[in-house]
């Protein structure tokens, strides 16, 4: 089951919105507009909480927006 997370992210100044899911090694988030990405979290340790998926599923959201507004602006230059 997805859980729908949305942030505010400083560092681009902009509300980030997006869903999560864990299927109990990795978080696998997605944006209708950003794309998708997943992390595992097995270096994190063997058990992550409710709080810790919450924090890397919106760090991985930034990155995918990030990406995103390079894209956009530079186009791979």
């Amino acid at each position: 089951m997805s859980k729908h997370i949305s942030f505010y992210d400083e560092s681009l100044k902009k509300q980030i919105e997006g869903s999560y899911r864990s299927d109990g090694k990795s978080v696998h988030v997605g944006s209708g507009t950003l794309g998708t990405m997943s992390a595992p979290f097995g270096h994190l340790g063997t058990f992550i909480d409710k709080d810790g998926q919450d924090l890397l599923a919106q760090k991985l959201l930034s990155e995918l927006a990030t990406r995103a507004a390079k894209d956009m602006n530079g186009h791979g230059h």
